[in-house]
């Protein structure tokens, strides 16, 4: 594979970004695999001894990224969440259901939901 690589003037980080990305590939063996085996990809990459602070510099980044997308999305006015408690009126205050808005946190918002549960200790 590595000579295969060098034949074709490409790298192995090349290869794999440009198959991820490509809508030609989506259902190909090799691109699900490399889903299917996320979790031992990163896992290998936070564990190089070579690159560990650099990993995990690039995972926190990730999942920064993610959670700011996700509150963004579950804040806007769109998702029905947005709330200025200055304009507020007393039929809001008391329609507001916690409930609810856990449930629709969960469902839209599901890397924010897990960080919120592993932060709370409920994560099980």
């Amino acid at each position: 594979v590595i000579a295969a690589l060098q034949d074709c003037n490409s790298s192995a980080s090349q290869f794999i970004v440009s198959i991820l990305q490509s809508q030609q590939y989506n259902g190909h063996h090799v691109v699900q695999d490399l889903l299917t085996c996320c979790d031992e990809i990163f896992n290998a990459f936070i564990h190089h001894p070579s690159h560990q602070a650099g990993a995990l510099q690039c995972t926190n980044q990730v999942m920064r990224e993610l959670y700011i997308q996700e509150i963004k999305s579950i804040s806007s006015e769109e998702a029905g969440w947005h709330f200025g408690p200055s304009h507020a009126t007393t039929d809001q205050v008391k329609d507001f259901d916690i409930e609810e808005m856990g449930i629709q946190i969960q469902t839209c918002t599901p890397a924010l939901w897990d960080l919120l549960r592993f932060l709370l200790g409920t994560d099980s």
